[in-house]
């Protein structure tokens, strides 16, 4: 796979003389890398509606660290409303701590069960979880490109962003032979693991599908930014990938109220 994958790679560079052969290739080693990166960080955003993302008068940006080796996890809440922006809780192992924004001061800290990493779907963009070893990895890709092929990658494309460079990957994600999002517990099962505990929510299951769009950096082969379009018309999930990740010495020292650098 790693071979092929410098193949295209490389073909997508001028010059290059390569021919490109399956670039599908390209998008199954992001997978790769991705699910194997120990320490997880991502800023996720979700709109109800197409109207709703374009229209962007309330936004809830949802900050989520997670370091699969520690068991170390800081997940914050961040609104953004009519121009005004601040940090209205942050969980930090399973405690929970309220800002108050009058004081600029965090509030009396308390165990909530909200704040276990269990029941806040919101660490990672749905579709590639964190935390696992190199076999897991292959054998959950084998299984979703096998008996539950779901996702199915096109040609990735080089843009410039910001003045930037990615590799543009759209991915199709669609029912295959009933259910929806559901596939990817089912490979994850297949790679050895309980998806009842194991700290990854795959993304909205809604039996239609969705439309994915990877940026990713070309250097690294991780990703930096996912799009996500439920169908028909559904719900937007918008997702960065923070480089590298790892738990803050002091989770509640920073109160910037982040936003989606996209």
């Amino acid at each position: 796979m790693r071979l092929m994958t410098f193949l295209v790679l490389c073909a997508l560079l001028p010059g290059c003389a390569a021919e490109p052969q399956r670039p599908e290739e390209v998008f199954w080693e992001v997978y790769r890398r991705q699910a194997t990166q120990t320490v997880v960080h991502t800023r996720r955003e979700r709109f109800d509606t197409p109207e709703a993302a374009a229209a962007r008068r309330m936004v809830l940006v949802s900050d989520e660290i997670y370091d699969y080796r520690a068991g170390r996890h800081v997940g914050t809440s961040i609104e953004h409303w009519r121009g005004r922006s601040v940090v209205r809780t942050r969980c930090v192992d399973g405690v929970r701590h309220g800002y108050l924004p009058s004081r600029q001061a965090w509030d009396e800290p308390e165990p909530n069960a909200l704040c276990r990493v269990s029941s806040r779907p919101l660490l990672g963009d749905g579709i590639i979880p964190g935390g696992l070893t190199g076999s897991q990895a292959e054998a959950m890709i084998e299984s979703l490109r096998g008996e539950h092929r779901f996702l199915t990658p096109l040609p990735p494309t080089p843009v410039e962003v910001g003045g930037r460079r990615y590799l543009r990957i759209e991915v199709r994600a669609r029912p295959a032979g009933g259910g929806d999002m559901q596939h990817l517990l089912f490979a994850l099962h297949d790679a050895g693991l309980d998806p009842r505990t194991y700290p990854f929510q795959p993304a909205d299951n809604t039996g239609s599908g969705a439309d994915l769009t990877y940026y990713v950096d070309p250097a690294t082969l991780l990703p930096a930014f996912v799009h996500r379009q439920v169908l028909p018309a559904g719900p937007i999930t918008r997702v960065e990938y923070v480089h590298p990740a790892h738990v803050p010495t002091d989770p509640l020292a920073d109160t910037t109220p982040w936003t989606l650098r996209w």
